[in-house]
């Protein structure tokens, strides 16, 4: 049997963004490839979402699902320290903010680009596929 990554229990209050759009969330505890979060609708296994925190976002795919705990396997190797930083530099931002007031998190309706080519990277760094270049043209419903 492979032994469990260690975990970091925490209460850190962020936002996470799926197909349904923005809600707010509290990650419970982290580890090196992923992160437990609470959630009062999470999202069904097999969801890529990405997690905010002030500056610092995190793109993952929902792998389990109970009540209203998930966990998430992230895209990238967790930074403790990055988000430690984002966990005490303010409250997170609400995505019902605009633009004008909170610089680190535009509105949905103005950062799809951004939220998709990190899905398609992640999306095939899972895979093994092409290069993020080469899945720019990608279509986002491909990854459903």
């Amino acid at each position: 049997m492979i032994p469990r990554e260690s975990r970091r229990e925490v209460v850190i209050p962020a936002q996470m963004r799926s197909k349904g759009g923005w809600s707010d969330v509290t990650i419970r505890n982290i580890s090196p490839h992923g992160m437990m979060l609470l959630a009062p609708f999470p999202p069904r296994p097999g969801t890529f979402v990405e997690v905010r925190r002030a500056s610092l976002a995190l793109v993952g795919k929902v792998v389990w699902v109970k009540g209203k705990a998930l966990g998430i396997k992230l895209i990238e190797r967790l930074n403790f320290n990055a988000l430690l930083r984002a966990a005490n530099e303010g409250p997170a931002a609400s995505p019902n903010r605009t633009a004008a007031n909170d610089a680190t998190i535009p509105p949905a309706s103005t950062s799809p680009g951004i939220f998709q080519s990190w899905l398609r990277a992640g999306l095939n760094r899972l895979r093994g596929g092409p290069s993020r270049r080469a899945s720019a043209t990608a279509d986002l419903t491909e990854l459903s």
